[in-house]
């Protein structure tokens, strides 16, 4: 499974069609090519994934673009249910509609249904997901503009039941907005579980106990912050467990501590540890495409004056996650980084190895 938004998998789930998506493109097709099933004679470039689910009963337009008229097809598929990117691995789905561009400056707008040109119709629960592919390695932008038209519904709470074991003990997972508490339409993955290569999207869901006394669930949702925890469970299955995942919405001046990078002793380099949650972050800066970040650098340095070795020491910890983010395809004016040296230290007196860990940490303020 890839979490990267080339992939089926990593798909960015549309939360608000009232403002475009803006999307960049990673460079690359991802882990896999996600259409080889279909057509073995195509090759996957360069593309990115998204997720529709308009909850609306009627219709839905929508245009894609790109920066600099860049040349690209897209292939829109119907989805029955949540499990359609494993459909997509083992069977030969067909697109309900595909085309192709010549660097056409207006882009290209859906066109399903006779004379209502660039108008999908649809129904309430309709699941989407639209494949745009460029044969370049571009690294711009593309755009989709929605219009809803019709009843919409709002979301609400709706059990999704991945059960496989009827009569064992249930596991339930909701996921809500930390600051409403109200049900997020979000997607996530968890290990640990039956169901390892699955992207589960919606609110809430019901599964067997986990057969891991741990799982670790990440989410990576369009308009919040990322989201990665290991979760402890009782697998012994004589209770239910429920478990909440509360995402914080993105604002600017709010800050995200990036637990899982990490540092060597009086080193700006990353331990090996650190590469997935860095990965983690690089996606959610591809998904949230129009995001500014201030990345802080910090170090461990007990008892000492904040002094010019230090603050570079954290200044070139920022900057090494920086560096890894532009390596990889993100816009370098979208990210700031300043070194806070010893200033705002976790643990002032760190008692073991895991909180000096702690203090030599980065952390993301939003900016814009």
């Amino acid at each position: 499974m890839s979490n990267s938004i080339a992939d089926c998998y990593g798909a960015v789930e549309v939360i608000d069609y009232s403002i475009p998506s803006k999307i960049q493109f990673p460079g690359d097709f991802g882990t896999k090519d996600d259409l080889a099933p279909i057509d073995p004679d195509f090759h996957e470039v360069n593309s990115v994934w998204l997720r529709l689910e308009p909850n609306v009963k009627g219709s839905l337009e929508f245009e894609i673009t790109t920066d600099d008229n860049a040349d690209f097809s897209y292939y829109l598929y119907r989805a029955s249910d949540n499990t359609f990117c494993t459909q997509l691995e083992n069977e030969e789905l067909s697109p309900i509609h595909s085309e192709e561009s010549s660097f056409r400056k207006k882009g290209i707008s859906v066109a399903l249904h006779g004379p209502n040109e660039g108008v999908l119709k649809t129904e309430k629960h309709d699941i989407f997901y639209l494949m745009i592919h460029t044969n370049s390695t571009y690294e711009g932008l593309v755009a989709v503009s929605y219009k809803r038209s019709g009843e919409v519904e709002e979301v609400t709470g709706k059990v999704q039941d991945f059960k496989m074991n009827e009569k064992g003990n249930n596991f339930y997972v909701k996921i809500r907005d930390k600051d409403t508490g109200l049900p997020v339409e979000a997607n996530f993955t968890m290990t640990g579980i039956k169901r390892n290569n699955y992207l589960f999207l919606g609110t809430d869901f019901v599964f067997d106990i986990p057969v891991a006394r741990s799982v670790e669930i990440e989410s990576n949702t369009q308009g919040y912050f990322m989201f990665g925890q290991l979760v402890e469970v009782d697998n012994s299955g004589k209770k239910d467990i429920e478990y909440t995942i509360f995402l914080e919405k993105l604002e600017v001046g709010k800050k995200l501590t990036l637990e899982d990078i990490k540092f060597r002793q009086d080193s700006e380099e990353f331990v090996s540890i650190s590469m997935p949650a860095l990965k983690r972050l690089l996606d959610f800066m591809a998904v949230n495409r129009t995001l500014r970040i201030q990345i802080e650098g910090h170090v461990n340095a007990p008892g000492y004056k904040n002094s010019a070795k230090i603050r570079n020491l954290s200044e070139k910890r920022a900057n090494s996650v920086k560096e890894y983010l532009v390596e990889n395809g993100i816009a370098d004016d979208r990210i700031e980084v300043v070194g806070l040296g010893n200033t705002q230290m976790l643990y002032e007196k760190p008692k073991n190895e895991a909180e000096e860990f702690a203090n030599r940490r980065v952390e993301i303020v939003i900016i814009d």
